[in-house]
This record gives structure tokens, C-alpha cells and sequence, in this order.
């Protein structure tokens, strides 16, 4: 049998998660310490809820007018530049601050935009998921839905092309 996704896997014991309880500044924290694009949301029973990530994260440290309709199909018009807008880093600290009464939870990315398989997944579907979504590849049981580990383009490279 070929490889699966499994044995190319990032494994939970390397792959910082967080709890969907926890504040958006304690995943900017993680996500600082860990240089981590990504994190996991996972319950106390390891069961996966979804993923917060880096780009969220940059998208709640800019003003709310500026991203209303950013993701939506509608045909509002965008500001091409923020140039009028300065902060210093006791602002950005500050914003950060804010961040510890939001909820990974109410912040997660859309789950359609995250590719979700099972660890026994070939891993030319796992390259393929990768690709189609241009994201990482979270790993979960498909009987229980616990949390197994995550498959990413740098994961593959240092388990397949050695």
C-alpha cells in the first residue's frame, strides 16, 4: 500500500492547537511563539471544531469599515489604500489588548474553506486537497471527529522528499 496522509502528518504532539474558549489574544500569542500560519481549534475532548489563523487574525487588527463586504460577493467598493491611517506600536499593543474579549470561536475560518480527510487518506489526495484549497490538511478520525494532526506542503516535503 502507498503512503497516507499519516505518515506525512504533522502530529498533534508538534502542531499547537487552541480551545474554541480561548481569547483571539491568547491564539495571537501562540501564533507569535510558535510562528504558526495557523492553529487548530480543538475541544477538551480533542475533538476538532475548526482552524483560527494568521490571516484572520491580521483581518481583526484592521478597521471594521474596511473589511465589511471584503469576503462577500457583493459588488461594494474597496479602499485601495490605508495610507492615511498611521499607528504606533502602543496602538498596535492596544488592539491586541481588545483581542482577549473575543472568542477564537466566533472567528474561525469558514469550515468549506478548510479541506478536512481522514489519516488513512493516499497521500496524492492529501497533494491534491492541498493544492485545490491552497491550504493545509487537517487530519481527523472520521469515526470520532478527534483532532489526529495536519498534513501541510512542508510537512510533505520533510516526511516524502528527503
Amino acid at each position: 500500500m502507498g503512503l497516507t496522509c499519516r505518515e506525512v502528518m504533522l502530529s498533534p504532539e508538534l502542531q499547537r492547537t487552541i480551545h474554541p474558549d480561548e481569547s483571539v489574544a491568547k491564539a495571537f500569542n501562540i501564533i507569535k511563539e510558535s510562528r504558526a500560519r495557523f492553529l487548530p481549534v480543538v475541544d477538551e475532548n480533542r475533538r476538532y471544531i475548526g482552524v483560527f489563523t494568521a490571516p484572520t487574525l491580521l483581518k481583526l487588527l484592521l478597521p471594521k469599515a474596511v473589511t465589511i463586504g471584503l469576503n462577500s460577493d457583493t459588488s461594494r467598493l474597496s479602499l485601495d489604500s490605508l495610507n492615511f491611517m498611521s499607528m504606533s506600536k502602543e496602538d498596535f499593543d492596544a488592539q491586541i489588548d481588545a483581542l482577549k474579549d473575543e472568542k477564537v470561536s466566533d472567528n474561525m475560518s469558514r469550515p468549506e474553506n478548510i479541506p478536512v480527510t481522514a489519516p488513512d487518506t493516499p497521500v496524492m489526495e492529501g497533494i491534491f486537497l492541498i493544492y485545490k484549497f491552497k491550504r493545509h490538511l487537517i487530519l481527523v478520525e472520521p469515526d470520532t471527529g478527534i483532532f489526529v494532526g495536519t498534513v501541510s506542503a512542508n510537512s510533505l516535503l520533510d516526511n516524502v522528499l528527503k
